[in-house]
């Protein structure tokens, strides 16, 4: 019998945070309860500390590390698995609850418009590796040490990782797609980052802000 009310990230989501119980939780906790759903749904909860406009200190190496990890395993088609000092991280509970509860709404509102399409995209060993690769990119340049006051910097690349992880779940080629575009918008913002330097990327800022 067809199951009408497949599991969705935003459940996962949920569940993570009832089994927290007020409690820190360590990485290899999430690795656990999320074993069954595939690296995608791990890469989108390590995701989660860094969809706010400013960076999260020492979670963005580590976890950027992590993500890099779980791209390329999704690339490869591997099983889950985590280097064991990632593993031993603990996340506070007030750090998850916050990036749980603005996941579970984030999600819930992203789901509306999941559905399965543009299958070349993301369906298949061609697909998974594209998009695998993808995250891994995504996660490096999530985990670059880049000084304020630059914003956006962990916050781009972590919804194209989240957009990838989830056009794949969801077998939705045109989010795995979009997800690809962050990362050439993410990609872009370090080039300039680079090679304008610290006052060059401020003015410009400025004037987009004044622009908007």
């Amino acid at each position: 019998m067809k199951d009408n009310n497949p599991l969705r990230v935003s459940d996962d989501l949920r569940r993570l945070l009832e089994l927290a119980d007020g409690k820190a939780m360590k990485v290899g906790t999430i690795l656990h309860h999320t074993q069954g759903r595939g690296l995608q749904v791990i890469s989108i909860v390590l995701c989660l500390p860094f969809l706010s406009p400013v960076s999260v200190p020492f979670l963005s190496i580590p976890f950027g590390m992590a993500i890099t990890i779980c791209g390329l395993r999704i690339a490869l088609r591997h099983e889950p698995w985590l280097p064991a000092f990632v593993m031993a991280r603990s996340i506070p509970f007030g750090v998850l609850e916050k990036m749980l509860r603005f996941g579970i709404s984030a999600h819930t509102k992203l789901e509306k418009f999941l559905r399965p399409r543009w299958a070349r995209a993301a369906v298949g060993h061609p697909a998974h590796a594209g998009a695998g690769l993808a995250i891994s990119f995504a996660a490096v340049l999530l985990s670059l040490p880049i000084p304020p006051p630059f914003p956006l910097t962990n916050t781009i690349p972590g919804f194209a990782i989240i957009l990838l992880s989830l056009g794949l779940l969801e077998r939705d080629g045109l989010v795995v797609v979009a997800g690809y575009i962050l990362i050439a918008v993410a990609t872009l913002y370090v080039a300039l980052i680079a090679t304008l330097g610290g006052a060059g990327v401020a003015y410009l800022w400025n004037l987009l802000g004044r622009w908007l």
